[in-house]
């Protein structure tokens, strides 16, 4: 049961935000911009960023165990409520959005057991990437129009 209502609450956190940004959440512009996506690119990116969304929202639901479904669920989560901070909002913003990121993280936990921690690299491997990406994308600037 415990199972099911984490995998609720992460259909809720990714279905709920994934239709706002499939409709174009202009309040979300300056998230984007923290890693140099330009107002044109988000209109085009985040009705692809909400679509993925919900799509995990909706595997997360229906499928069992999916570690690595979790792994993005928890990374991508806390990058998206890490960012309000680097985008000048109050840290508060963060804390207040843990309840958006934990629980995949303790369905990362409950599915793999033993191999949690094995897992916790491919973690850690994602949110590199993800700067990685952010970081590559303010240095060239690709995506500033």
């Amino acid at each position: 049961m415990l199972s099911f209502i984490l995998r609720l609450s992460v259909f809720g956190t990714f279905f709920g935000h994934g239709c706002l940004a499939v409709r174009f959440a202009p309040g979300w512009l300056p998230y984007l911009r923290v890693v140099a996506i330009g107002d044109q690119w988000a209109r085009r990116f985040m009705p692809l960023i909400g679509l993925m969304d919900i799509i995990i929202g909706f595997v997360c639901l229906f499928m069992d165990c999916c570690p690595l479904i979790y792994c993005w669920a928890f990374v991508w989560a806390l990058s998206t409520a890490l960012i309000r901070p680097l985008a000048g909002e109050s840290i508060f913003g963060f804390i207040e959005r843990t309840g958006n990121f934990l629980p995949a993280l303790a369905l990362l936990w409950i599915c793999t057991g033993q191999k949690f921690y094995s897992y916790l690299y491919v973690c850690m491997a994602m949110i590199i990437t993800l700067a990685s990406t952010g970081m590559i994308f303010r240095l060239t600037g690709i995506f500033i129009k």
